[in-house]
């Protein structure tokens, strides 16, 4: 008896040993990527159907310290938006706003710039959902495990909207699971699939979306901003201005 339950506590240690290992190096491949000067990437999201996400592809840059580009389309509207710390502008058919002045307005504009303000680029949001698996397992370079909770319930929120007096959207059977490839140690995709339901008044969606990033060009990538960008960013900029027509 004694033997059997050493054998299981060896196995068990074994196991959280190798989990623990994995999300280090999961982690570091994440930082070695945040290391470099800047790099690039791109993110796809599709639900089961195959249909696109709501913002289409996105195409991301990132400095280090510096500035974060990303371009995608809207209704068919292409978006540009140039982020550094808690300030941002974008711009759309009216020309370059600042995310306050975008805010001011209804409807989707207003609630892309929601997304933005929480918005992650890959080496912050890969090492937040590596750490906020169940666990981890490694294969050929290959990192999978089920994503908690609470975690997968955020994800499936995403983009919801609910009328005026309506509460709180709930979910229900959330569950999902992420993957990160790896190569000479460095982070190269990860790859998020969601599944759930979700209630809004009276409005159930099942949702089950698969959103994939494939991160490039490390350390070599170019980033222009237009200085009309930087300048909506700086405090000079004025109060400005036409509302951000997205539709």
């Amino acid at each position: 008896m004694k033997s059997v339950l050493l054998s299981c506590s060896i196995a068990m240690l074994a196991h959280m040993v190798g989990a623990s290992d994995a999300l280090q190096k999961v982690t570091d491949a994440a930082k070695q990527v945040g290391n470099k000067p800047n790099y690039s990437w791109a993110t796809m999201t599709r639900d089961a159907d195959g249909s696109p996400g709501k913002l289409g592809p996105i195409q991301g840059k990132a400095e280090k310290n510096g500035v974060t580009f990303l371009a995608f389309v809207v209704g068919g509207v292409p978006v540009e938006v140039c982020m550094k710390d808690k300030k941002g502008a974008a711009k759309a058919l009216e020309g370059w706003q600042t995310f306050d002045e975008i805010a001011r307005t209804s409807g989707t504009a207003a609630a892309v710039v929601r997304y933005l303000r929480i918005y992650k680029a890959p080496v912050a949001e890969s090492a937040e959902l590596a750490s906020n698996t169940k666990s981890l397992k490694e294969e050929e370079s290959v990192f999978s495990g089920e994503l908690k909770e609470n975690i997968v319930k955020e994800l499936l929120l995403f983009g919801v909207r609910r009328r005026e007096g309506e509460e709180q959207p709930k979910t229900s059977d959330a569950k999902g699971d992420i993957k990160f490839w790896l190569k000479e140690g460095a982070l190269t995709k990860y790859e998020i699939k969601v599944q759930g339901k979700v209630t809004v008044g009276d409005r159930e969606n099942e949702i089950n979306r698969t959103t994939t990033v494939q991160i490039k060009d490390a350390g070599t990538t170019k980033i222009d901003v237009p200085p009309e960008a930087l300048e909506k960013m700086s405090d000079r900029s004025g109060p400005g201005s036409v509302a951000l027509a997205l539709l």
